[in-house]
């Protein structure tokens, strides 16, 4: 039978066994395919190496803060441990791992294929390792965002007594955790691309970087929308049930439009590659339906904030 202490030991858990299933795949698909690319080249096996410490330690950060959230946790004191906080507590272990998980997968295919463009391009390897460093850096914001709203729905739970106030928080949790998986995919499907480009066509590279990073800032945009909307619940007044349904809407339109955005840059991204040239052609289409995709999330925080705000 599930107690509240349970329910506490296993949010304490739970955070680190998601951030640790998703460093350890992660660092498995970035380290197998940093091998695959030093044995097909050995001219640049330094710099594939130099390549996969750097990449591999960005990926265990997922790991790191999933650990700090299960410290926090488990050590947590309370005068009373009831079902209203441990269910809170579930929801930040959820949030905090769901979030370490996406951002350590995605960001070993970003490692994966800019070891298999220092394959192909040795000499050009600084740069590449420089742009495999900034991509990965931004895939990183969504773990970051869900540390900070789990530290300040953690200094809300002392007060959480009763439980409408427990479900708002537990909806606080709730927005993160949905809306972080979409930009990691679309981040990932970007910058993966990005980093082969660079492999395939090294003079493609001062129209792929801008290209890339503005691209990586506006699929990032939801996860933006989703970390409002959860400061909204935890310090607004909105009703707990209309709170949920505002975090599954804006959850899962946050998922949906970074995957797109990310598919769509992408494409562009493998076009300008081929052809730089062609780069103001693409471009204008690429941001025309960036802009479209985002209006999509855009819908869903609206009908959030009017859920939360009525």
């Amino acid at each position: 039978m599930i107690t509240p202490v349970l329910l506490h030991y296993i949010s304490a858990g739970l955070a680190i066994m998601l951030g640790a299933v998703g460093a350890g795949i992660g660092l498995g698909i970035a380290a197998s395919g940093v091998e695959d690319s030093m044995i097909r080249q050995p001219t640049g096996n330094a710099q594939a190496f130099r390549a996969m410490i750097i990449g591999l330690a960005l990926i265990e950060s997922g790991a790191i803060v999933s650990l700090v959230i299960s410290f926090l946790l488990l050590f947590a004191s309370y005068p009373e441990l009831t079902w209203t906080i441990a269910r809170v507590e579930f929801i930040i272990g959820c949030a905090v791992g769901i979030a370490a998980a996406s951002i350590s997968i995605a960001s070993s295919f970003v490692v994966r294929s800019a070891s298999q463009s220092i394959a192909r391009q040795p000499f050009f390897a600084q740069k590449i390792i420089i742009f495999m460093l900034i991509a990965q850096s931004i895939i990183e914001a969504p773990v970051i965002f869900s540390l900070i709203v789990a530290l300040l729905i953690k200094t809300q739970l002392i007060a959480a007594v009763d439980a409408d106030t427990s479900l708002r928080l537990f909806a606080a949790g709730l927005v993160i955790a949905l809306g972080c998986i979409g930009p990691s995919i679309g981040q990932s499907l970007l910058a993966r691309s990005a980093c082969t480009a660079i492999g395939v066509n090294k003079n493609a590279y001062n129209r792929l970087f801008p290209f890339a990073l503005l691209n990586q800032a506006i699929i990032e945009t939801p996860m933006v929308f989703c970390v409002l909307l959860s400061l909204l619940i935890i310090y607004g007044q909105a009703d707990a049930l209309r709170s949920l349904v505002a975090a599954c809407t804006l959850g899962t339109a946050a998922m949906g439009s970074a995957i797109g955005m990310g598919y769509v840059a992408s494409r562009g991204i493998n076009q300008i590659a081929i052809d730089p040239a062609v780069y103001a052609k693409v471009f204008r289409p690429t941001i025309l339906a960036a802009a479209l995709i985002e209006a999509c999330v855009i819908y869903g925080f609206i009908i959030s904030l009017l859920l939360v705000t009525m």
